[in-house]
């Protein structure tokens, strides 16, 4: 497969490209590759390439329920606190196979091909969709794991991930201080939300997981990173829609609203950043010999990186996970043919825009309101 004329997002001389796909891999990324003509998939208007993006954190249980929010908060504690106990109860009646399904709707809509769970694992659950990671040692918080002095101190291979620092309250703050006394290796772990944190403090531990949106929900306000990003690897999370939006561009457009990084690093953050940190050679960027995670979007703007930030998942015009067609376009339907099988793909509407998605939507709709009758579609998600 070679996926003509199409700009890359990063490249610096923005001049149009050809990708060429073997398998499973990249095996090319220039100008004029040969066209093949049974082999060559031509665009009808300017898109847009990029890898498939990688969210840092997430919560796969929690995405089938929107925002709980009736205020700003202090903290975590302070929010869970707030009548939080009954929307998990009705969140744990629906089965956790269910809750991960609507949680990888919610990332390869959105062009996420790789997520990082926080919470509890399936045991050997895949997706032909998006790459589920969760081989890191998940402490949730210094507050709610009882035994997170014993996790900090055994030693392990694995890099452990951890809350800290969220919220502004005088509990936020003393976090940072109290771990790192703890911890043998504090470039081991890596920190999630850190609005408290002293940047100095920052530095000391292994990388950084920036979530905006849901910091600006829920607290009003979110960690500074512009002192920080040279000193330690800045990554994007989502967090789930108990505290964030449904829709993932809205975080990067908020998030690069903010002018704490400039446009190459806060793509950086969803893409090249985690791939280096974690030593996910085949992932981050699209170039030969990488891993053949795709999505092309419609160039809606002159620049690249205004295009980049502007799409939404209607935009989307064609996603490949591991070579594989996963996603497309109705508009494209005969130029994608040839490469998969349509028949085993279920259309679905976003904004009235018809899409071929390789997921049975309907029936995991179906199968969730079985345990909670008053859950509904994302807005922008019409069953045909």
């Amino acid at each position: 497969m070679i996926l003509k004329s199409v700009y890359i997002v990063g490249d610096k001389n923005e001049n149009k490209k050809d990708i060429k796909i073997d398998t499973n891999k990249i095996t090319s990324v220039s100008e004029h590759i040969k066209t093949v003509s049974n082999q060559s998939i031509f665009f009808d208007e300017e898109v847009i390439a990029f890898s498939g993006l990688i969210n840092s954190h997430d919560h796969l249980g929690l995405n089938t329920h929107d925002l709980h929010k009736n205020r700003v908060y202090e903290d975590y504690v302070d929010w869970a606190s707030d009548n939080f106990e009954g929307k998990i109860q009705e969140i744990n009646n629906i089965p956790l196979i269910l809750r991960y399904q609507w949680s990888i709707l919610k990332n390869m809509l959105h062009g996420f091909t790789t997520v990082i769970q926080h919470d509890k694992a399936i045991s050997n659950f895949k997706s032909e969709l998006v790459d589920v990671i969760t081989s890191f040692k998940v402490i949730h918080s210094l507050h709610y794991d009882s035994k997170w002095r014993f996790k900090i101190l055994v030693p392990s291979a694995k890099k452990k991930m951890i809350h800290l620092g969220e919220g502004t309250s005088d509990l936020a703050k003393k976090e940072p201080k109290q771990l790192l006394r703890w911890t043998v290796n504090p470039k081991q772990i890596i920190t999630i939300h850190g609005i408290a944190m002293d940047p100095i403090d920052v530095t000391k531990f292994g990388g950084f997981i920036w979530c905006p949106n849901s910091n600006m929900h829920l607290y009003g306000t979110t960690a500074n990173i512009t002192p920080i990003k040279s000193s330690v690897p800045i990554l994007l999370g989502t967090d789930s829609t108990v505290s964030s939006d449904w829709n993932i561009f809205k975080h990067l457009r908020q998030a690069r609203a903010m002018n704490f990084l400039n446009d190459e690093e806060l793509f950086n953050t969803i893409t090249k950043t985690p791939a280096e940190l974690f030593k996910w050679l085949d992932k981050g960027c699209l170039g030969g010999g990488k891993i053949a995670d795709v999505v092309i979007a419609k160039k809606k703007k002159n620049k690249t990186w205004d295009a980049f930030f502007g799409i939404n998942s209607k935009d989307i015009l064609l996603i490949i996970k591991s070579g594989d067609v996963i996603f497309f376009d109705e508009a494209n339907l005969d130029k994608i043919a040839p490469f998969t099988n349509p028949s085993k793909f279920e259309k679905i509407k976003i904004n009235n825009s018809t899409k071929y998605i390789k997921f049975q939507v309907k029936k995991l709709f179906e199968e969730i309101k079985k345990y909670h009758p008053e859950f509904t579609l994302q807005n922008t998600i019409e069953l045909t």
